[in-house]
């Protein structure tokens, strides 16, 4: 009898369902621990975005005192509406005298608000020093330009005066 090598080696073709199935199942276990790996990603992605706009409220909160140039009035839990965010944000404010006298230390707190159940708290705080409004400097200021105003305003009067004296 004569065998023919062709057929013996390759007679049996495709794949069988054992194979198929262990396929699927590697396939779903892989999807299974890439989609896991996803939502972390998602998860840290929203967390990096609450943080950076609670820092840019908190900026934003410490430069109206700054840009008012009014005394630092203390608030806590002032809600702060964000347009187009899910996350809510509460804001507090704090005044110290700073370790240099006129100086103040103003320290902003802006936190997520944990009445909406946030799962992971998000909290920035800043702390400015500037000077105290109530040191009365602006006042100081405004003076002694007005006195360089009049001695520059006299210096030209008599500097006028002595060109006027006659042809040269």
């Amino acid at each position: 009898m004569i065998h023919n090598r062709w057929t013996t080696r390759h007679s049996r073709r495709g794949i069988s369902l054992l194979e198929i199935i262990l396929a699927i199942g590697i396939m779903g276990a892989s999807l299974a621990a890439l989609s896991s790996v996803v939502m972390l990603g998602a998860d840290a992605a929203l967390d990096a975005k609450d943080r950076v706009m609670a820092q840019m409220l908190c900026e934003q909160q410490i430069a109206e005192v700054v840009l008012n140039n009014l005394t630092p009035v203390p608030y806590s839990n002032r809600p702060l509406v964000v347009p187009g965010s899910s996350t809510q944000f509460v804001a507090s404010m704090q005044s110290q005298p700073g370790p240099i006298q006129g100086v103040l230390a103003v320290q902003v707190t802006v936190a997520s608000d944990q009445s909406g159940g946030a799962q992971n708290p998000v909290q920035v705080s800043l702390v400015r020093w500037m000077v105290d409004p109530l040191l009365g400097l602006e006042q100081l200021e405004a003076e002694e330009e007005a006195a360089a105003a009049e001695a520059a305003a006299a210096a030209g009067g008599e500097a006028g005066a002595e060109d006027s004296g006659g042809p040269i």
